[in-house]
């Protein structure tokens, strides 16, 4: 493997400084594109049994391609690599915009939403239970004759016991909560349980952002050159190469003297760039990213 003892002549730290007013959203896209697009070539086994011989050598030859085009203009015209998703969803769009479904309910929150129709239905569909929950839930009437009344009423009872359980998360569900909300409960009760509720949920897992990402951590971001970082270390890797810390140090911050830009390297732009590339910030910025875009289409 070879060592790169200097920075490559095509490395430019001012060709991002178009970063330093990013929004969440164009970080987003961008930390995505990265990682979509290096997959292939960083984890390339779990592609050949996926992909023919000749889809495999043209996939990789175009994300090669990329990274070379990224020597030039790191923020290139939003590129996906999920090729046949992509190109269906590309096709479904209409000449203003992305594709939405006629009738489609407009949600005013991004991250809390209501219950619909629709994913309410498939969890009975998928549920292992669906003859057996349809079958007792057939047995419900309204009867004008008091004992069957009583009798109808204990049925009823016994059988939302029965079903009591949380619905399971299904695969495309997956970290995603359904609850019942008593609207007659004070704002402050509601608001107290959720949170207890909320906290309790989260506890066994690391894979949730506590705290919502300010503009002030996109600053420290571009301030921390985490992107430049990125795509030095990935293309040194791609073109089976490492960098020393110190050599990546220097082409980061060039104007620092007296710092031990090797040991920054090594404990806090490492750590902060393996945050904003983790599956946990991922998820919160997409989210955030639609809260704001929601915002901005409600106001």
């Amino acid at each position: 493997m070879e060592i790169w003892r200097k920075i490559p002549s095509w490395f430019k730290l001012e060709n991002y400084s178009e970063s330093a007013n990013f929004t969440s959203k164009e970080w987003l896209e961008q930390i995505l594109m990265r990682l979509n697009h290096s997959d292939i070539l960083i984890n390339p086994d779990n592609y050949l049994n996926k992909l023919e011989p000749d889809d495999f050598r043209a996939a990789v030859e175009e994300r090669l391609k990329f990274f070379n085009s990224m020597k030039i203009d790191p923020f290139p015209t939003l590129i996906s690599a999920c090729c046949e998703l992509d190109e269906i969803y590309e096709n479904l769009k209409k000449p203003d915009g992305e594709y939405k479904p006629e009738g489609e309910y407009k949600h005013k929150f991004a991250s809390v939403q209501e219950l619909s129709e629709y994913t309410a239905y498939s969890f009975l569909i998928n549920s292992s239970k669906k003859a057996e929950i349809e079958n007792d839930c057939s047995i419900f009437s309204h009867s004008t004759e008091y004992e069957d009344w009583i009798n109808e009423i204990k049925r009823n009872l016994e059988i939302r016991g029965k079903y009591s359980q949380p619905i399971a998360n299904f695969a495309q569900y997956e970290n995603t909560k359904f609850l019942e909300i008593d609207l007659y409960a004070s704002d402050e009760q509601i608001l107290k349980e959720f949170k207890n509720w909320l906290i309790d949920t989260r506890k066994s897992s690391n894979n949730f952002m506590k705290y919502q990402f300010s503009t002030k951590d996109f600053e420290d971001w571009h301030d921390s050159k985490l992107l430049p970082y990125w795509d030095l270390t990935m293309i040194a890797t791609i073109e089976n190469a490492t960098i020393p810390n110190h050599v990546i140090g220097e082409a980061l911050f060039p104007n620092e003297y007296g710092v031990d830009l090797a040991e920054r390297i090594r404990k806090s732009i490492k750590k902060k760039c393996q945050l904003i590339f983790s599956a946990a910030a991922l998820n919160a910025l997409r989210a955030q990213a639609a809260s704001e875009e929601l915002q901005g289409n409600n106001f």
